[in-house]
């Protein structure tokens, strides 16, 4: 049964670059190993506005005149999730070697600790903050970036190489080689595939290890990364997860460029994940938020057509459709309408990332921690004046956003060319 499978999987390895480019469209009938690793080749530029030090340094932009003060704010509201203590799970699958042998290095920035106070980062031997610390390396000082992982970066500092925790690096990254590096922080998917039954997230490929707390609905479309002995590998919260490839099917690729390898295959996608049914108050409205605002984001962009998040997916408001829902107002979690929008707004960003003709006119993070249903770094807040998530298509063409949620689990974005 192993050989035939493995002679099944051949087969489709073969088939598939040529399937694509008929019919992007296909069925998983037994579990595949098509891993495929892609990178975006340019930067697309952004106005990154930082949420709690005014002497941070914003990211360039095309667009650079369009900003905000982030020492004004009297009331902000931001998306309210808790942590569930599983956030930055790393598998034994994914764990890793503190080398950069072979390696080229991809990215340098700036040691800038998640408080105020802090004045470095540790090294660690492992990516856990329990594991022995190499070294410390003090605020404003200089790291090369040689691998990023969900919650960690594999670094190198003064001859020293370990597990440097995102939340304790500058996102300001300088990318040493622009026409072969995605920029940081962009999360290339290979695949978009939907799910056939409930399905569990699991921490390793094995359908015998723990699993996360979110289970994802029947029905719903899931961003891959890449297969892997015979399981989906897909970006959970802070950490990789892995999907049984037998509960998925209309396996679709998404274009490793922006030109779209026809007319079915988007040329972006990003999923995050939500909890749902969890018995926790408002968080029902949470999701039917989520849900309403995949409406409101589906669409079609001319060129040059700029979407303003706050103005064209709110108002937040119960006559467009939001209900109320957990909310950061001045530091406190109180009931608000539209709760759940920046997790939207936030998969958006990562979607729209990848693409070199799409421009980030403004965004901006949630607080010095970001999103803890995103890696760091790669949230984009919406709710009030100065949290707002703008860009433009300057492509010549049309794109085409496609959001969907079924509410149970999983929000996934595509972008077409149209």
């Amino acid at each position: 049964m192993v050989k035939r499978a493995l002679s099944v999987l051949l087969c489709f390895l073969l088939w598939l670059p040529a399937a694509v480019a008929e019919d992007a469209t296909v069925t998983i009938a037994s579990s595949t190993d098509a891993a495929a690793t892609t990178a975006s080749s340019t930067d697309a530029s952004v106005t990154t506005v930082p949420s709690t030090d005014a002497s941070d340094t914003s990211i360039p932009s095309t667009d650079a005149n369009v900003t905000a003060d982030p020492t004004t704010d009297d009331t902000v509201v931001e998306d309210y999730v808790e942590d569930d203590g599983m956030s930055e799970i790393v598998g034994q699958a994914d764990q890793a070697l503190p080398s950069i042998e072979g390696l080229t290095p991809l990215y340098t920035t700036k040691i800038k600790p998640l408080t105020a106070t802090g004045t470095g980062t540790s090294i660690h031997a492992e990516q856990d903050d329990n594991s022995a610390s190499l070294a410390v390396v003090g605020k404003g000082e200089t790291i090369t970036i040689y691998k990023v992982f969900p919650a960690y970066v594999l670094a190198e500092y003064d001859g020293v190489v370990g597990f440097v925790k995102r939340t304790g690096i500058d996102e300001n990254c300088t990318t040493i080689d622009p026409e072969n590096t995605a920029p940081y922080g962009v999360t290339v998917m290979s695949y978009v595939a939907t799910t056939t039954d409930v399905t569990p997230i699991h921490i390793t490929p094995d359908n015998s290890s723990e699993t996360f707390p979110i289970v994802v609905g029947k029905g719903s479309k899931v961003a891959i990364l890449e297969f892997t002995n015979g399981f989906a590998k897909v970006l959970y919260w802070r950490s990789y997860g892995y999907i049984d490839a037998t509960l998925l099917t209309d396996l679709v690729v998404v274009s490793p460029t922006d030109e779209p390898m026809s007319d079915d295959t988007p040329i972006s996608a990003f999923s995050s994940f939500f909890k749902y049914n969890n018995g926790v108050e408002l968080n029902d409205g949470r999701v039917k938020n989520i849900v309403r605002s995949c409406e409101l984001m589906t669409r079609v962009m001319q060129p040059d057509e700029q979407l303003d998040f706050n103005a064209q997916i709110g108002p937040y408001k119960k006559a467009n459709g939001y209900f109320p829902a957990p909310v950061l107002i001045d530091g406190g979690s109180q009931p608000g309408y539209g709760g759940g929008t920046c997790q939207s707004s936030s998969t958006l960003y990562n979607t729209v990332r990848k693409l070199p003709g799409i421009t980030i006119v403004y965004r901006r993070p949630h607080g010095p921690g970001c999103a803890r249903y995103l890696p760091m770094h790669q949230d984009a807040a919406v709710g009030s004046d100065s949290l707002n998530f703008i860009f433009r298509n300057d492509y010549s063409f049309p794109i085409r956003i496609l959001a969907e949620s079924t509410g149970e689990g999983v929000i996934t974005i595509q972008i077409f060319k149209d």
